[in-house]
């Protein structure tokens, strides 16, 4: 048996058991619940339904600069939204300060190593389950936050996500997407060069290079102890998807209208490794309930 075929196994294991043990502790929450069983809120692993929300980060909503160059304006930007999952386990990004209070020179070493990391099977650990939100929908990032359906989550530290893309595709926008799971549109611009474009990627696009799901692993969700209602925010980062895509040999526009990137090319292939970085989504929490906030 391979190394990799190994970590591909023990991940699924790891999260099938974390999944398990969520679904035992929402029941368990339940059974208490209707038995009027009381105990340390803090501890025991109640129950909690959390709202769900999704929205763009403020720097894509408005024109931004890409790595290369390019300053983007964005027109469309539809998501096919599959599953949201928190974990307590810390992201792969995350690191310890020194005891010094600044990074050691490993910490320092590695950064340099991995500037923006992908969650990577040997060093991010999911840990045990908190939350998950199921119902799949399709959003445009560009007309605000958008709620979710409301997750199912038991009390705890929540640290990390799991963010999925939906395949194939649902919701209000599905026809749109045309069984893609992510659809941009926009205008780049560079010196007197401009192109109109369109960025799509399919499932297989986006599949994780080790358990081949449309899914990205160890997002960042800021720590927090769940204890209570509120709501989870995920926030979408398109400026991340394009910030590798070099425009330069995508075709320019005779009418007007938006050119695909072409398959295979370097800004198709700059386009999907953004869509599959975790940097690309956020997550936090924010107690209190929808009603306070109105």
């Amino acid at each position: 048996m391979t190394s990799t075929t190994a970590q591909t196994r023990s991940r699924r294991r790891a999260a099938l058991a974390a999944s398990g043990r969520l679904a035992a502790a929402l029941a368990a929450g339940a059974l208490a619940a209707g038995c009027g069983a009381a105990g340390d809120d803090a501890t025991s692993g109640k129950r909690l339904t959390l709202a769900t929300q999704i929205a763009p980060d403020a720097a894509s909503a408005a024109p931004f600069t890409n790595a290369l160059g390019w300053t983007i304006t964005l027109s469309k930007a539809h998501l096919a939204i599959g599953s949201l999952h928190y974990f307590e386990g810390a992201p792969f990004t995350a690191r310890r300060p020194s005891p010094g209070g600044g990074p050691s020179l490993l910490e320092r070493l590695a950064r340099w190593a991995v500037p923006e990391a992908h969650a990577h099977p040997g060093h991010y650990q999911a840990g045990e389950a908190r939350g998950q939100m199921t119902q799949p929908t399709s959003v445009d990032l560009l007309q605000g936050t958008t709620a979710l359906a409301d997750a199912d989550a038991v009390s705890g530290v929540a640290r990390s996500a799991r963010f999925t893309f939906g395949a194939p595709p649902s919701g209000p926008l599905a026809a749109a997407l045309d069984g893609h799971v992510v659809a941009v549109e926009g205008r780049a611009e560079k010196g007197e060069l401009a192109r109109v474009f369109r960025a799509r990627a399919l499932a297989t696009d986006v599949a994780d290079d080790t358990t081949g799901e449309p899914s990205v692993e160890g997002c960042v969700f800021e720590e927090v102890f769940l204890d209570g209602p509120g709501a989870v925010t995920l926030v979408v980062k398109p400026a991340v998807w394009l910030d590798q895509v070099d425009f330069e040999a995508v075709a320019a526009s005779e009418d007007g209208a938006p050119v695909d990137l072409e398959p295979e090319s370097q800004a198709q292939r700059g386009f999907t490794r953004g869509l599959k970085k975790g940097t690309a989504y956020a997550l936090s929490f924010a107690p209190g309930s929808p009603e306070e906030k109105e």
